[in-house]
């Protein structure tokens, strides 16, 4: 019995001593969650860290370091030297990259990332519209960590569907495909919040344009499965006049509606390797979460003539997108991929696919099915 009380208590105070030591180390170190980079005077770059720290009497807190220096090496050394903890790149989540930059080409930023092994492949990256110093810096009334917050905002809008996944793996993999280029979300301070409004079309690794976010849905749409999402569409009214309720008073000349998909199935086919030429087919399956106009949504020929207008405005919708990724030359979707495999032994290149697209053509073919089931009216 006394045996046993004595390795208890020996066994409580290793505890009590091991709980010690592991604060006392983390109160040496600093955890950097986010960073940024823009464009440093001359050919300098300015990056700032944001950091996480165990203080002993303020607790948890976050820290911002900025310098410049002409490497990211360089950036981290001096940031390092500045610091009274050792900076660590363990949890790291987000980083940041002006614009100005993006448009001149990430690959030697990123490619820094994937040398640390201290760095894992599934951070987040985007693109800024204004200094990311000013947005990462920014007193947010309600942010305390404004790398937590940033990583949390990301990864809750891939779940929901609302961006398309930009981690350094999937910009890494198609940047490095010869048919296909990376794509990242566009975030800018809108007040006391960030708000990502735009996606970044690359032509390899530099930014040749952007999409809205309601466009950008149409590009997620035709680049995966998508399981759920919803879309804004304005309807013409005069081809649902005759099914409209008589105490309709909206004189608007649309019928504003919010349709989620909730099955999408589609099919890319190479029918032209000399053009090149595509056709696009898809099969969706939607709700109308909402309508603007008091209509009987129970009746087999208002369903038809719903599908037939909300089919024409995803179909043209989805052109407009296909048409400003091949006015770019950017091609987010991977149609260069579809056309190297249809060729044996093929070589292409990013370059060539590049060259190539301005004579691509894709028609789209969509099948829409509306539900009845979550209908509203």
């Amino acid at each position: 019995m006394k045996m046993r009380r004595l390795c208890l208590m020996v066994l409580a105070a290793v505890l009590v001593l091991t709980g010690c030591v592991e604060r006392r180390v983390f109160e040496r170190i600093g955890l950097v969650v986010a960073l940024g980079y823009d464009k440093g005077p001359g050919s300098r770059l300015s990056g700032t860290s944001v950091m996480y720290t165990l203080d002993k009497e303020s607790g948890h807190r976050a820290t911002i370091l900025s310098n410049q220096a002409y490497t990211t090496k360089k950036l981290r050394e001096d940031q390092n030297r500045k610091s009274s903890k050792k900076l660590m790149l363990g949890q790291l989540r987000v980083v940041l990259y002006e614009e100005a930059i993006a448009r001149d080409g990430l690959i030697d930023l990123v490619d820094s990332l994937i040398r640390d092994p201290s760095i894992g492949t599934k951070i987040y990256l985007g693109v800024s519209t204004e200094k990311t110093a000013d947005l990462l810096q920014y007193p947010y009334k309600s942010i305390s960590n404004i790398g937590t917050y940033l990583y949390d905002t990301i990864k809750q809008n891939v779940l929901e569907g609302q961006i398309i996944s930009p981690t350094l793996h999937e910009f890494l993999r198609d940047y490095y495909s010869a048919g296909k280029d990376p794509i990242l979300p566009v975030f800018i301070r809108k007040g006391e919040t960030i708000a990502s409004e735009q996606t970044a079309l690359f032509q390899s690794d530099k930014v040749v344009g952007m999409l809205s976010n309601s466009d950008a849905a149409y590009l997620k749409l035709i680049r995966n499965r998508f399981k759920a999402g919803t879309f804004e569409l304005k309807l013409d009214k005069k081809k649902l006049e005759p099914y409209l309720s008589e105490n309709n008073e909206d004189r608007r000349e649309h019928i504003h509606t919010v349709v989620r998909i909730v099955h999408s199935k589609k099919k890319i086919r190479i029918t032209d390797r000399g053009k090149p030429a595509y056709d696009l087919n898809m099969k969706l399956k939607f709700i109308l979460e909402e309508i603007s106009a008091g209509i009987n949504l129970t009746e087999p020929e208002v369903i038809r003539t719903i599908e037939k207008l909300v089919t024409e405005e995803f179909t043209k919708k989805t052109e407009s997108v296909l048409a400003k990724m091949i006015e770019l030359k950017t091609d987010p979707v991977g149609f260069g991929e579809i056309y190297r495999q249809s060729l044996r032994g093929s070589t292409l290149t990013k370059s060539d696919w590049h060259d190539k697209m301005s004579s691509m053509s894709v028609d789209v073919h969509l099948n829409m099915e509306l539900l009845r089931t979550g209908v509203v009216e």
